[in-house]
């Protein structure tokens, strides 16, 4: 459920400008969900939830119930703005997992932090991932990381996403072959954040 007005994920699966979209669904509506691959469909976002910002925080949460989208799919991952809205609101409200990316900078450090900040107000249920992400040995700044184990402790993800050039493909082609050895990554970074086991899994 693409819930960015940015729509990125909808545009990397080409399904922008749709009739049914995250809008719908926040609204109350029950919007049909676009098939894009095996087992795969998706609620496409539009550039008109930039207009949608009045809604109750609970708005997605009480849409998946009514909707049944909650019972007949084994994982829903919810893309949310990148700030602090009514949108990034209610993907935090309805969302079992939370997994928020930082790249090992100093400044998305800060901002990681103080959207912790902001969380510890909304008295979430989902259980909260620090990931860090686009990690380059040699770019990193120096102490980042540390200061990430140090600030964020048991809610950080111990496998740490690398800047590497398949995964760029990846997010730009979903079709895109990646390596035994960093599907192999990607699989225990899953297996950690869901609890489910990837053994034998090809997606």
């Amino acid at each position: 459920i693409d819930l960015d007005p940015n729509c990125c994920l909808s545009q990397i699966v080409k399904k922008i400008f749709c009739d049914e979209t995250a809008k719908e669904l926040i609204s109350g509506l029950n919007p049909t969900p676009y098939n894009i691959a095996e087992n795969l469909d998706i609620i496409p976002g539009t550039l008109d939830m930039s207009f949608l910002q009045n809604i109750m925080d609970t708005a997605l949460k009480n849409a998946l119930k009514k909707t049944e989208l909650i019972t007949k799919y084994d994982w829903i991952i919810l893309d949310p703005p990148g700030s602090w809205n009514s949108h990034t609101r209610n993907a935090i409200f309805a969302a079992d997992k939370l997994i928020i990316p930082g790249t090992i900078s100093s400044l998305d450090f800060v901002a990681t932090k103080k959207y912790f900040e902001q969380l510890e107000n909304c008295c979430i249920e989902a259980d909260v991932f620090v990931v860090c992400n686009k990690s380059n040995k040699k770019l990193n700044e120096p102490n980042i990381l540390e200061e990430y184990q140090e600030q964020f402790e048991d809610f950080l993800c111990p496998q740490i996403i690398p800047d590497i050039l398949s995964l760029k493909k990846l997010t730009s082609n979903p079709e895109y072959t990646l390596a035994p050895a960093v599907k192999t990554r990607l699989k225990k970074y899953v297996e950690y954040i869901t609890g489910a086991n990837m053994e034998g899994q090809n997606a």
